[in-house]
């Protein structure tokens, strides 16, 4: 069963509609509220410009590396003592690029990112490429570190991106906003779609958008509900409960 099949067999009032029937499942496996990974309180902005790009379709502990190597390389602090201590970070947009202007794409990928992903394996662009464009269309929306992701900026900024090379889907753009502070996003990388294919019994995975929407609305209906999730930590839950299972 589709999900729209899903869907329309459910709207009817003898059974559960799908947000509820997530919410219910999520109550069942008893998730946790985590304490948020070490990722979401990078010191500066442009650390979540490499994380949301080179964490899409690859083992996160790959991309972990490629932002250690970066701080390592250019002498940055990798995090925070807190989310709030960040305030508009120790370094910009602009610092990264300036890095681009001196040693080339090709030069980052040997030096500072030791890493040759691609953003597809069909005719896809080099990620370190990819951080330089993305970097760009920040800069061109007037995003340079935290404290510039005002409303208006940011919504123009997305406009641009999802026109790059790979970026077409919004699931890194999402992704680095809540790295950036943003608590009412989820990324819906495989796991998040897998557990929602468990959840409500699909006969295959919903696609991304439609797995962060079901994911998003039912964080509110649990919040209704008495539970103290936002969609970021619901989201962090069900990545770990659905890598653990992957695990073992």
């Amino acid at each position: 069963m589709s999900l729209i099949d899903y869907i329309i067999v459910r709207l009817n009032l003898t059974s559960a509609p799908p947000v509820s029937r997530l919410a219910d499942y999520i109550e069942q496996t008893e998730l946790n509220v985590p304490k948020l990974a070490d990722e979401y309180r990078y010191a500066s902005l442009p650390l979540c410009v490499v994380d949301a790009v080179f964490s899409i379709g690859v083992r996160y502990t790959s991309t972990q590396k490629v932002v250690s190597n970066l701080c390592e390389f250019a002498g940055w602090t990798r995090f925070a003592t807190s989310r709030e201590a960040r305030g508009a970070g120790e370094y910009g947009i602009s610092d990264l690029t300036s890095m681009f202007d001196k040693f080339g794409v090709e030069g980052m990928v040997e030096r500072a990112f030791q890493n040759r992903q691609r953003t597809s394996s069909r005719s896809g662009v080099l990620k370190a490429e990819a951080v330089l464009l993305y970097c760009r269309a920040l800069t061109d929306a007037g995003i340079n570190d935290f404290s510039d992701l005002d409303v208006e900026r940011r919504e123009y900024a997305e406009a641009i991106i999802l026109g790059l090379p790979g970026q077409s889907s919004g699931i890194a753009f999402d992704y680095f906003m809540m790295l950036a502070g943003d608590d009412n996003l989820i990324k819906p990388d495989r796991m998040v779609q897998r557990y929602v294919c468990h959840a409500l019994e699909l006969d295959s995975v919903p696609q991304p958008r439609q797995a962060a929407i079901l994911v998003r609305l039912a964080a509110g209906e649990l919040l209704q509900r008495g539970y103290g999730w936002t969609p970021l930590s619901l989201d962090h839950a069900i990545w770990k409960h659905q890598s653990r299972k992957t695990a073992v």
